[in-house]
């Protein structure tokens, strides 16, 4: 037996010593270049030495490279300096006369960061030295100093402020903090050294973003409600009130402190909004985001961009990326011919700015795949990698920016990360070192603040979590909400794309926008504002009153979310106006009471800082409440609404209804249900 192998591979080799005399094999490539990482402006030298011919026939080997900007080489070592920061894929074609072959490598090239960071607003914030971390916690009203050491997180102090502290900022010498209060109308100064609130500036509707000019100090406000950037000196003298669109939210200001970009938090018509404040003129220039077109894949959607909580300018200070998510509106039985979808009701988005000249850069929008809105977005110290935080699924994921600009958007195709990791519930908020090698997010309802060790940046690993605050809702509002802002898979929705925050935004809001709701029973429905309507006290829910308890939202999460749901007893949602969903679940009758506890409204800015109407207003509450007018017929205070619970329900038919009014729980639509006047002005 042994002898017969032998003599079989001894013919084998004869054989193949035959074909090799008369066949010629093409060579095989070798491409590689010096770094793989460059600046712009940095030669680069490649090299296609690793190539060879098998059989050195029937001539030399030759060299033709396309570097991948447009540039032409020949030779065996090249070299380049690429102009224009991205991922370039240079080719190597190796030909020995006869046949060819190519090979690749793909080089990333990147701007070189300015001097200062570009500011931005944030939650946290790290104290110059980075020996100390701030957050801000809106539910407890204080923000936290911690310490930072060796990888650890320590709690040094809790200081109170007003009322939903949003964001933070410091002095650009460190000595204070400015700390944005929604919900008292202020700003309060605290002293870093002391940790004490120095002073309190009043400056009214619903400051949010609060960001200081790496330039010269100066210290921008953006108010919600108020619908202005207020600029302050660094001793907090009013500068100015900038008029802007409505609801301006988060803040991101160039490192030479030249302009500034705003986003508009709700996109109410065709695309969102991004105002850019030209700082020494004041002129305004707005940068529109356009409807994304999709196509509606499994990994892709359309949609308008939305919910803008995120605003950063990338270290090279070339471009501006905001976050937030797309609200897929124009999709709908009535309005494409496509029903409502979990995959494609609302996904993330990440849309990048060019700076110069001014407008969005489309084609490089990042559609974070398996995940909700993009909370927050922090970048490494080089620009290369960003990390960006999704709200609902409790995650930050890691992207190569320059390598995901490699994808061609439009044809269902999405920019893959390179990692992604839970970090806890509803992150809002994540800043980087100064040496990138760490990085801190904020999660709000986790009331955590969690530590990332970035050495590896692609791959970032948790090395602590610390709580920063106690638990100020009651134990089962607290829960409620954190099920609120959930977006997670397998239970709240499929795929970690929707939360019931995904709609109501921001605690309850509405997200401006209307639904084609026709292929659940109903047709065009404006999402309606939960803030305060306290659950069931105005009564039943949305405008056809099809839900006669807060606990029916087990229907959207199951039959809409594509969620197993929260009931989690094996049984499917009880239908709408049928038997009670309530009691099934204690994490459903936790989300039933918090949505109950939204009982405050939004505070008009109509009115003065105490609450109190003007003169004309008075007039105005006067006329309305004359009998033979008639407004409060229908809208009778305190509620302003005569929706009821007591008795059959009661719709009205005002002349409004039309054919894309749709239907009620899929019988025919008689008439809407009175919606309370209670925070109309929004």
């Amino acid at each position: 037996m042994r002898i017969l192998i032998v003599a079989s591979i001894s013919l084998f080799l004869a054989c193949s010593t035959c074909e090799a005399a008369t066949q010629q094999f093409p060579p095989i490539p070798a491409a590689s270049a010096s770094t793989t990482q460059a600046w712009t402006g940095q030669i680069v030298t490649f090299s296609g030495a690793g190539s060879i011919d098998p059989d050195n026939a029937p001539s030399s080997m030759t060299y033709a490279w396309d570097l991948g900007d447009g540039t032409i080489a020949a030779g065996i070592a090249p070299t380049h300096a690429y102009a224009d920061p991205g991922a370039y894929t240079a080719t190597v074609t190796v030909s020995d006369g006869q046949s060819a072959s190519v090979g690749s490598v793909t080089v990333v090239v990147l701007a070189p960061p300015t001097a200062v960071r570009p500011s931005a607003t944030s939650p946290l914030a790290l104290r110059p030295g980075e020996a100390e971390l701030w957050v801000a916690n809106p539910d407890s009203d204080t923000v936290t100093i911690l310490s930072i050491a060796a990888g650890t997180l320590v709690v040094a102090a809790e200081v109170r402020v007003g009322d939903r502290p949003r964001t933070l900022a410091f002095a650009r010498d460190g000595s204070c903090v400015w700390v944005a209060c929604q919900g008292s109308g202020d700003i309060w100064q605290v002293d870093a050294a002391t940790r004490r609130a120095q002073r309190r500036v009043v400056v009214g509707g619903e400051p949010y973003g609060i960001c200081v000019s790496p330039a010269d100090g100066t210290v921008l406000v953006t108010r919600l409600s108020g619908d202005a950037l207020t600029v302050l000196s660094p001793g907090m003298v009013l500068l100015a009130d900038i008029a802007l669109p409505r609801q301006p939210r988060a803040i991101a200001i160039a490192a030479d402190g030249t302009c500034a970009l705003i986003t508009h938090y709700l996109s109410r018509g065709a695309a969102g909004l991004v105002s850019v404040v030209h700082l020494g003129t004041r002129q305004i220039t707005a940068v529109p985001l356009a409807d994304d077109i999709g196509p509606d894949t499994p990994s892709s959607g359309k949609g308008i961009p939305n919910l803008l909580s995120a605003a950063v300018i990338e270290p090279s200070g070339l471009t501006a990326w905001v976050g937030g998510l797309k609200s897929n509106t124009g999709r709908g039985l009535t309005r494409d011919g496509h029903a409502l979808n979990a995959e494609n009701r609302v996904r993330g988005i990440c849309a990048p700015i060019r700076l110069s000249p001014l407008a969005e850069w489309a084609a490089r929008r990042i559609d974070p795949n398996d995940a909700d809105s993009v909370s927050a977005i922090a970048f490494s110290p080089n620009g290369r990698y960003a990390y960006l935080a999704h709200q609902g699924a409790g995650t930050v994921s890691v992207y190569d920016v320059p390598m995901a600009s490699q994808i061609v958007l439009g044809d269902g195709s999405t920019a893959s990360f390179e990692d992604r990791i839970a970090v806890g519930e509803a992150p809002q908020g994540v800043v980087v070192s100064g040496d990138g090698t760490r990085a801190w997010l904020s999660c709000f309802l986790s009331r955590t603040v969690v530590a990332l060790d970035c050495a590896d940046p692609r791959h970032p690993t948790i090395s602590a979590t610390t709580v920063v605050t106690a638990e100020s809702l009651r134990a089962d509002i607290a829960e409620g909400k954190r099920a609120f802002y959930r977006s997670s898979a397998p239970k709240h929705s499929l795929r970690n794309y929707i939360a019931c925050a995904s709609c109501h935004a921001d605690g309850g809001m509405s997200d401006g926008r209307t639904w084609d709701m026709t292929s659940v029973g109903e047709g065009l429905r404006n999402t309606t504002d939960l803030r305060g309507r306290g659950g069931m006290a105005h009564g039943p829910v949305h405008w056809s009153a099809n839900f006669d308890e807060i606990q029916d939202f087990e229907n959207d999460i199951v039959n809409s979310f594509g969620g197993t749901g929260l009931a989690q007893d094996g049984s499917p949602p009880n239908a709408p106006i049928g038997p009670p969903n309530a009691g099934r679940s204690r994490e459903l009758d936790a989300l039933a009471a918090y949505v109950t506890s939204l009982s405050e409204p939004p505070r008009s800015p109509a009115r003065a800082a105490d609450g109190s109407l003007s003169p004309s207003a008075l007039r105005g509450k006067t006329l309305f409440e004359r009998a033979d007018v008639g407004c409060t017929s229908c809208h009778a205070p305190p509620r302003f609404t005569d929706s009821t619970l007591a008795t059959s329900f009661v719709l009205h038919d005002v002349g409004t209804l039309s054919a894309t009014s749709g239907s009620r729980l899929g019988t025919p639509l008689t008439g809407l249900d009175t919606p309370s006047l209670i925070g109309v002005w929004d």
